[in-house]
């Protein structure tokens, strides 16, 4: 089955994308898909599957993985226990080129990284002993994150205690050079998500025509191009709504959207109910 491409948004004001899921949570699973990021993955507990590339293993009481990007893979986490924990940190290319590799000191964590195209997945004990660092990210602030990343890595890149699941793989069913272009697509709209999205000038950038592009789009991400813009805007409307007390019409403009009926129905579409009932909810359950 030809994996799914996902994209990964990482903010202006950080290196990398952290997000924590318990089993409570209601959100989606990725399914069968693939991104050009790298992934750390902390499962704190319980039975699953690691399904990566042509490999599939299992796990029993949680686990911690490291990949490279480019590989396919389904959803790492699960849902058997109540108190479990899935933390996921995804990071580009550059945050390898253009920071880990300014300084010499950081050489073992940059043979590290280039590990992770094996698929690394470590042993329970270094799970355990790095369970507090992970759970301490939804504490800190962005810098304190960032060192915290970097002394998990430094503690990685110090254990011999993992299994490689490949020797080598391919890099899934996609050309590189149109996950390149697809990732110039993903650029553009978290640049420009809360400005005007023109369909002409991305294809232009592209090299298409923007009939071309949008197929291009379509073939690649089972997804209309406009739908995908709306349902990265609905997700940068949440993050809006989480991190601090706005209105709904200042989430409303800040997300890219200027009408409220459209915004609402698009809400509704893909978080399940409206603005103004998520905010109420969210509302309530910070009152206990």
């Amino acid at each position: 089955m030809k994996p799914m491409l996902e994209t990964i948004s990482v903010t202006s004001d950080a290196s990398f994308k952290i997000e924590t899921y318990r089993s409570a949570d209601n959100c989606a699973m990725a399914g069968w898909h693939i991104h050009p990021e790298y992934e750390l993955v902390f499962v704190k507990n319980g039975r699953g599957l690691l399904h990566i590339d042509t490999t599939k293993t299992s796990y029993t009481n949680g686990t911690l993985v490291f990949l490279a990007g480019d590989i396919p893979h389904a959803d790492f986490g699960n849902r058997e226990n109540l108190d479990n924990e899935e933390i996921v940190i995804q990071f580009k290319q550059d945050f390898l080129d253009e920071k880990l590799r300014v300084f010499p000191e950081f050489r073992a964590i940059k043979k590290l990284i280039e590990k992770s195209k094996h698929i690394l997945v470590f042993d329970e004990q270094v799970k355990k002993g790095l369970e507090k660092k992970f759970r301490k990210f939804r504490t800190l602030d962005n810098q304190g994150k960032l060192i915290n990343l970097l002394g998990i890595l430094h503690e990685l890149s110090r254990e011999t205690s993992y299994q490689m699941l490949r020797q080598s793989f391919p890099l899934g069913n996609f050309k590189r050079d149109d996950i390149l272009r697809l990732e110039q697509a993903f650029e553009y709209v978290n640049n420009q998500y809360s400005q005007n999205i023109s369909v002409e000038e991305i294809a232009q950038q592209l090299g298409y025509t923007p009939n071309s592009f949008c197929r291009f789009f379509k073939k690649m991400t089972q997804k209309r191009f406009i739908g995908f813009v709306n349902e990265f805007r609905i997700q940068k409307a949440v993050e809006f709504f989480n991190e601090a007390n706005s209105t709904i019409s200042d989430v409303m403009f800040r997300s890219g959207f200027n009408d409220a009926s459209y915004f609402s129905r698009q809400f509704k579409k893909y978080q399940g109910q409206t603005p103004s009932a998520y905010v109420q909810d969210r509302y309530s359950q910070s009152v206990f």
